[in-house]
């Protein structure tokens, strides 16, 4: 099982304050130290804490109210932000101690509506895998990938088991990604959902399907993901105009 790991400053930090809070050494609403104490603590910059601490902020575990400092929120539970498309950044931010279980890999013929997204004819052979995300030993998410074969040959099963998926992908094939698309939803989980993440049937989850696409708007890879909905958070940044600098 493939991991990432956070040895920065700021990440050893986050993960310090996090699993103080998470445990509940840190009370929710409790006041954390001044930044400039911060620092003594762990012996590191101020821009190191606010980095720690902005991090924490965006997976709710903390909230800084101006003029009087930083809180443990009320009701401190963990969520992952999902960052503008950027799984693996994401997890490497918010979740190094993430595991990622490869659960099947093969190729197969590409099913009718996975041949329309990839440009191929349905019966055409793709490589499929399905690989299983946790955390502390739990599934979180999962998802399932299909690759254009002509992109995918060079691939193994530990090239397929790494979190930091894409940039590896496009190492291994000497293939350049230039865009995604995305579809997100809320859906009810259904037999196979509840049956990889371990929960009740019905219960809702974030769908996610992604095409990747290379120079040349050529689709290379088709990646449908579910994700715990009281695990993660989706959230992006609209630029409304072009930087004029």
């Amino acid at each position: 099982m493939s991991s990432l790991r956070s040895s920065t400053s700021y990440g050893l930090v986050a993960g310090t304050l996090r699993a103080r809070i998470l445990s509940g050494e840190l009370r929710p609403g409790e006041q954390l130290p001044t930044e400039r104490a911060l620092c003594t603590l762990f012996a590191v910059s101020r821009i190191t804490i606010r980095r720690a601490l902005g991090i924490l902020e965006e997976e709710q575990l903390l909230e800084r109210q101006q003029g009087r400092g930083t809180f443990v929120t009320a009701a401190p539970t963990r969520r992952i932000p999902l960052l503008d498309v950027d799984f693996a950044g994401s997890v490497a931010a918010h979740a190094p101690d993430m595991g990622r279980r490869l659960d099947c890999w093969r190729w197969e013929p590409a099913a009718v509506e996975t041949a329309a997204l990839l440009r191929v004819l349905p019966g055409d052979s793709v490589l499929f895998a399905r690989r299983t995300d946790t955390l502390a030993g739990h599934p979180i998410a999962y998802d399932e990938v299909h690759l254009l074969a002509r992109c995918a040959e060079a691939l193994r099963e530990e090239d397929l088991a790494t979190l930091a998926f894409l940039e590896r992908w496009q190492e291994v094939q000497q293939i350049t990604l230039a865009y995604a698309t995305q579809v997100i939803e809320a859906v009810a989980a259904n037999a196979r959902v509840a049956r990889q993440l371990a929960i009740e049937l019905g219960t809702p989850v974030l769908k996610g399907t992604e095409v990747y696409f290379l120079v040349g708007d050529c689709p290379a890879g088709v990646f449908v993901s579910h994700y715990r909905h009281d695990i993660f958070r989706l959230t992006g940044t609209v630029r409304l105009r072009a930087d004029t600098r």
